[in-house]
């Protein structure tokens, strides 16, 4: 498993938050397993000699997220063909949408006698698995916030699994807004899920939907968008 708590550079541009540190404190991840049955564990640290008697508050959440795609594609099942998909990540900034799937808080305690606090959640089974669709995504996310005389200092981190895709499938995704079905591949721990109003499953490719033997997913999506 791949884990990136860092927006990459092909995933710019989908609505993920990028990390973000507060002045005083910021987050260490020693485990992060976001699925469901997983644990996420880590560390609140100082980040400078102030002391703080505010507490601090950890949150884990998980958001169900869709695109608000171009009405000519709303509720399309057929097979999306390659141009298309490729229009889709290429020719506009897409908007995107979410619902509140799973959260839960630690509070911690202060930084004031202690340079740093440890945090640990273990997730309820049935929780989907981070991915990131063409129009599903599920995101986690980790939080930790305190209070300050005017506002929230807040520090946070995505956990984005970041995995080769070397098992070609189709790959169905519903959201709020429609139904589609997506010639892709996958990693080997892809297993699909489903929150709140959405959901990622896979399925076999027929026989005439397979790769060419020992095509990549990159060539094989090089070809067809050339066909």
């Amino acid at each position: 498993m791949s884990l990136l708590t860092d927006v990459p550079d092909e995933l710019r541009f989908r609505g993920i938050e990028p990390p973000q540190d507060a002045r005083g404190f910021g987050i260490s991840l020693d485990r992060a397993e976001p699925k469901g049955g997983g644990r996420i564990a880590g560390r609140v640290e100082r980040r400078n000699q102030r002391r703080n008697r505010h507490p601090l508050f950890v949150d884990v959440r998980c958001d169900a997220c869709w695109m608000d795609v171009a009405p000519e594609l709303v509720g399309r099942k057929g097979i999306l063909s390659w141009s298309a998909y490729g229009e889709i990540r290429n020719k506009f900034v897409p908007i995107w949408l979410d619902e509140k799937v799973f959260t839960a808080r630690l509070d911690v305690g202060p930084l004031e006698d202690a340079n740093w606090r440890r945090f640990a959640f273990d997730l309820p089974d049935g929780l989907p698995r981070a991915v990131e669709g063409t129009f599903v995504a599920f995101r986690w996310r980790i939080e930790a916030r305190r209070a300050r005389r005017v506002g929230t200092e807040l520090a946070s981190v995505p956990l984005l699994l970041v995995e080769p895709q070397n098992l070609p499938v189709v790959r169905v995704e519903t959201s709020p807004i429609g139904t589609w079905r997506l010639l892709e591949w996958r990693s080997d721990a892809d297993t699909g899920g489903a929150g709140g109003r959405c959901s990622v499953a896979y399925e076999a490719r027929l026989p005439t939907d397979l790769p060419l033997p020992g095509e990549t997913r990159e060539a094989e999506l090089a070809r067809r968008i050339a066909a």
